[in-house]
């Protein structure tokens, strides 16, 4: 089983540089560029000695947190460390003999279901379509099939799959006895994520798993903080068996407190549906790419006439950029790019014309 490479991993190539990790403007992590809340980093700082003491094997603390953010039952939160701990987790215990996934999406997935011994289908998503789920994906599921998995908006697509065909897809899945996992991991920078969410189903679908993230959001990637919603206890309860103690350290476990930072959460609004719109407009520009509208707060592009590695190219002048060769259904035409401060994408946009159009 391959191991997935993902973005971000700014260390091995300030290395590759000889410079620090800070000269280089980081496009390939999709991270809220406004960084760590202030009330949550001073809390942190005056929690320090917290690390003397194990932490809460039941992290009561932050499953509050998190039910009362989505006003969900916390008999129905299970949380751990970074999303991708949770999905692993839940497949181990739903066990799927077949799956369906999207192509291109998220790497873990598959690793995740192949860990299990699944056998692996992928519904292709077409560029012609700027690949986007559609109604298709409908006439593929049967029973035949144990768990489909959606991640909306996608990883790397920024497509969001609309709240009626979700429906219709759960209902779908309801019908023909499979399992839905939906990634939500994305869907706070997305244009209404209250809207868009599917966690007002999951009291009435059993059957229904939303993943979610304190991650991408509230630039939290280095404590690694996950959690599924789901109203199958049962399968709750096998996860809560098989997992390992204490997978979330003592300030992990404070994080809850992020989702009461109103301020925070207004703040970050209004800087995505601004520099999206304004980065996806100056992109929309350049005759030599194709951009696909976004959704989430990283941008596809394609190179249409220079083939050149532009991730290379780009690492030059200190940028680093996703390559999305390694995504099933794309090849290395394709790149993922986050959407950064109005500053940031400035640079971009005038390094990537540079690339482009030299000599």
């Amino acid at each position: 089983m391959k191991k997935v490479k993902h973005g971000g991993n700014i260390y091995e190539i300030a290395e590759k540089l000889g410079v620090q990790k800070e000269e280089i403007i980081d496009f390939s992590a999709n991270i809220n560029p406004l960084g760590v809340p202030n009330a949550f980093k001073k809390a942190l700082i005056e929690n320090i000695d917290i690390i003397e003491n194990y932490p809460d094997p039941e992290y009561n603390s932050l499953v509050k947190a998190i039910g009362k953010e989505h006003q969900i039952n916390q008999n129905y939160i299970t949380v751990g460390n970074g999303a991708t701990e949770v999905i692993f987790s839940m497949i181990a215990s739903l066990k799927p003999k077949r799956s369906l996934i999207l192509a291109p999406t998220f790497g873990e997935y598959e690793r995740a279901l192949m860990r299990v011994g699944s056998k692996v289908e992928y519904f292709y998503l077409k560029e012609g379509n700027d690949f986007c789920v559609d109604d298709d994906i409908l006439k593929v599921i049967d029973e035949s099939f144990d768990l489909v998995i959606l991640c909306n908006p996608n990883n790397p697509t920024s497509q969001i799959v609309e709240k009626r065909r979700l429906i219709k897809i759960l209902d779908h899945c309801k019908k023909n006895h499979v399992h839905l996992m939906i990634d939500e991991a994305f869907i706070d920078f997305v244009d209404e994520p209250k809207k868009e969410t599917m966690l007002s189903y999951v009291e009435g679908y059993n059957h229904l798993y939303i993943i979610k993230a304190l991650t991408k959001f509230y630039a939290l990637p280095g404590l690694r903080i996950g959690y599924g919603i789901t109203s199958n206890r049962e399968l709750l309860e096998d996860m809560n068996n098989h997992k390992e103690p204490w997978t979330i350290n003592s300030y992990a476990a404070m994080a809850g407190m992020v989702l009461e930072d109103e301020s925070y959460k207004k703040e970050s609004r209004q800087w995505i549906l601004a520099e999206r719109k304004a980065f996806f407009d100056e992109l929309k520009k350049i005759d030599q790419i194709k951009v696909y509208k976004p959704n989430g707060n990283y941008i596809l592009f394609k190179l249409l006439q220079n083939k050149k590695d532009m991730k290379e190219a780009l690492l030059k002048k200190r940028i680093l950029i996703r390559s999305c060769s390694n995504y099933n259904n794309l090849d290395e035409v394709f790149y993922r790019i986050a959407i950064k401060d109005q500053a940031s994408n400035t640079i971009f946009i005038k390094a990537l014309k540079e690339v482009l159009y030299e000599g």
